[in-house]
């Protein structure tokens, strides 16, 4: 998608509306987008509006049209799923009605679907935005000028500390109406998991007083359609690019809920039940690039006192390593967030893969450093600290061999460090 189409979202009040405010009170937010579906996202002001969404395309002839109606128990939240017409690699262009008037139209609501498993793919990812300087950092406009097709949210996105239900729902309909972000996501598709600021409290996991607020809250707030493990728990869930397949963790819900699958002895970060989907898709996966991402990062070297680390469940974090070597499963890169630095480390191929898996850690998209988290490990690569950045990962695969880039940006636009790789560079040792 050019970014030379974008203009100026058109806004209408809808009949009902209070004089001068839109009926529309956060978004349109767009959510998963495959090869066959795209999902849109808004919040209206009361219960009971009907929501429209009409989805055209290229040429201007309608594809699909779908029928909503706002409902207090989901607090007016619209999760509108376009799945009829959606044909992989186009371009298409959404409207929103409230009660049959115009509520959101314009011509940047237009939206890219993946092509399958040949094409380009622009991802980006981020963690840690702060309320107080969601608007101060100009990076989401330096993550527009990447013209991305993905926006990856590895959590803390917003920090919210609390799981009470009215408190959670207004930090993410602030976090939607941020300037800058609130304009981005009009078209860039997200996914999203949560770290320990939007589960609940600082450095927390597993059993926490009212946590199934927070999912609740979560997936009104977020159009991804089914998450976690079908039974009420956990967020894990992953999408498809052209040449990149991510697996989203969560590593929040299930940890110290239960004894590890890996070692019965010792308790579990990611659950039984994550595990087995974890390992599953790492052996389907058809993908060239397996991007296996979490906000909680996966080695120790931490500041002073944090104990929130992969590095507190060292069973785990060998057991993907070794089940990646086992398996011989290639092209896999770890991406995570969460400590307010941005860093990269490359693990040696005897700890357990065959080949250097590397980490990208991205913090923070908008909130202070912490210069205490600079501390030394010996697989570490790049360390830096600026208040805004993200991880912009750029992959082809129009010719004979696919390659992926791996660039941190900052809000500025400038590049602080950057890594390439083909598919040769993650593939285990004969």
């Amino acid at each position: 998608m050019l970014l030379s189409i974008l203009a100026s979202a058109v806004l209408h009040s809808a009949p009902g509306a209070t004089q001068g405010e839109p009926a529309i009170t956060s978004g349109p937010v767009v959510g998963r987008v495959t090869t066959d579906e795209i999902r849109v996202w808004c919040r209206v002001d009361r219960q009971e509006r009907s929501v429209v969404g009409v989805l055209f395309d290229s040429r201007g002839e309608e594809v699909s049209r779908v029928l909503r109606t706002a409902q207090a128990e989901s607090d007016f939240t619209i999760d509108l799923l376009f799945d009829s017409g959606i044909r992989p690699g186009q371009s298409y262009r959404y409207e929103l009605l409230v009660d049959g008037e115009p509520a959101a139209v314009g011509e940047d609501q237009v939206v890219e679907t993946p092509p399958e498993e040949r094409g380009e793919a622009r991802l980006v990812f981020g963690s840690c935005a702060s309320k107080r300087m969601l608007g101060t950092t100009g990076v989401w406009k330096a993550i527009e000028e990447t013209d991305p097709h993905q926006l990856i949210f590895l959590g803390d996105t917003p920090y919210i500390d609390s799981t009470e239900l009215e408190l959670q729902r207004g930090a993410y309909r602030e976090f939607w109406r941020s300037p800058g972000l609130s304009s981005l996501v009009r078209r860039v598709p997200v996914f999203a998991t949560w770290d320990d600021h939007d589960y609940g409290l600082n450095d927390t996991v597993g059993p926490l007083e009212g946590r199934e607020m927070s999912r609740k809250a979560f997936l009104e707030y977020h159009a991804m359609g089914e998450l976690g493990d079908g039974a009420g728990g956990g967020i894990y869930g992953k999408f498809s690019w052209g040449p990149v397949e991510v697996l989203l963790l969560d590593t929040r819900w299930y940890g110290q809920t239960e004894p590890s699958p890996l070692d019965p002895e010792q308790p579990t970060l990611l659950g039984a039940a994550q595990w087995k989907w974890l390992k599953d898709s790492l052996r389907s996966s058809r993908a060239a690039f397996k991007i296996v991402a979490s906000g909680m990062i996966f080695n120790g070297s931490v500041r002073p006192g944090k104990r929130d680390h992969w590095m507190q469940y060292p069973h785990e974090r060998a057991g993907l390593l070794q089940f990646i070597g086992e398996e011989r499963i290639p092209g896999v890169l770890i991406v995570t967030g969460d400590i307010h630095r941005c860093r990269h480390l490359s693990y040696p191929p005897e700890e357990g893969a065959g080949y250097p898996i590397d980490e990208w850690i991205t913090s923070p998209l908008a909130n202070t450093v912490i210069e205490t988290a600079n501390v030394a490990h010996p697989s570490l690569v790049f360390d830096a600290g600026e208040e805004g950045v993200f991880l912009s990962v750029e992959a082809q695969h129009t010719g004979e061999t696919p390659r992926l880039s791996c660039r941190l940006i900052t809000a500025a636009g400038g590049v602080l460090h950057e890594k390439s790789y083909t598919p040769a560079d993650l593939r285990p040792g004969q």
